[in-house]
Formats: C-alpha cells, sequence, structure tokens
C-alpha cells in the first residue's frame, strides 16, 4: 500500500470511529431519556442504566481523547508556541509532544497496575455485575492511544525539524 493509500485509510478509520462515538452519545441519549421517562412516570426503571451511561460516557471521552491527541485539538497551554515561530516554535511542539508522552506512558503503567489489582480481587459493578476492569481499562486503552499518536507525531515532528535543518545549511 503507497503512503497515500496508508493516509487514505487512516483518515477513513479516524471517520468511522468517530461516527461510531457519535452513535454511542446518540445511544447514551436515547438510554437515559428512557430510564427517565419511565422512572419519572412511575411505570418502571432500568436498573443499571446510570451506571451504563456513565462506564459509556469514560469510554468515549477516553476514546475520542485519542483522536483529538491525533488532531493535536486536545486541551493545552499553548501560550509560548503561539508566541514564536519558526524553527524554535517546532522545537517547543517536540518537547511538549515528549512531555505529553510521558505523562501518558506514567498514567498508563499505573492504570494497568489498577487493572490488574481489580481483576485479582474480581470487583464487579452494583447494578449491571460488569467487571470492573472493563470501565477502568478505558483509562488504559485512551492513555496508550494517546501516548501512540504523540509519539508518533513527535517522530514526524523530529523529521520534518530535521529536514528543514539541512535545507537551511
Amino acid at each position: 500500500m503507497s503512503g497515500n493509500g496508508i493516509i487514505r485509510a487512516e483518515a477513513l478509520v479516524v471517520r468511522l470511529i468517530g461516527i461510531l462515538l457519535g452513535l454511542g452519545l446518540i445511544a447514551m441519549v436515547i438510554v437515559n431519556v428512557i430510564n427517565a421517562t419511565g422512572r419519572y412516570s412511575g411505570w418502571f426503571s432500568l436498573v443499571g442504566a446510570d451506571e451504563l451511561l456513565v462506564y459509556s460516557m469514560i469510554w468515549i471521552v477516553m476514546l475520542g481523547a485519542i483522536l483529538a491527541a491525533r488532531d493535536r485539538d486536545h486541551l493545552s497551554v499553548n501560550l509560548l508556541p503561539s508566541a514564536i515561530s519558526g524553527r524554535s516554535a517546532a522545537a517547543v511542539q517536540v518537547l511538549i509532544d515528549l512531555a505529553t508522552v510521558a505523562v501518558s506512558v506514567f498514567i498508563a503503567w499505573h492504570s494497568f497496575s489498577f487493572i490488574e489489582r481489580i481483576a485479582a480481587l474480581n470487583q464487579t459493578s452494583m447494578g449491571l455485575g460488569i467487571p470492573m476492569v472493563i470501565p477502568h481499562t478505558a483509562i488504559l486503552v485512551g492513555f496508550v492511544g494517546i501516548a501512540a499518536v504523540t509519539a508518533f507525531l513527535t517522530l514526524v515532528d523530529i523529521a520534518r525539524f530535521s529536514t528543514s535543518e539541512g535545507a537551511e545549511r
């Protein structure tokens, strides 16, 4: 597959994930409306609906964070990078990326350690009996994804930085 084909395939995967996340949010709204209608009318209550909504939201946020990191749309303090330009801005971006990777790996590692502990306890949720490993794995997946995407972007930035350095000499 050529470079162009890889880029198109990656864009398609990102688009599909975005659509699935959007459909997940719509499904959550529907479940919430049905549960609220049943509860306030006195007809029924969906056991575990609130739990399901919270765990779904955690997964949607963490998967969305990976997409935001890919587009560099995540929350960041960009006062310094916006005040400088050229090679200095590129160098600062690389430093920010490296810090992001380091923090993401740190959080992912601790998340993995926590998941190991709750897996050993076979802890389940109160309403639906969902193994608590499932919602907690969202944090691990999210930060591993953020670290991987940011590491890739860092390599791209370093390659651009190196190429522009060679062109200036």
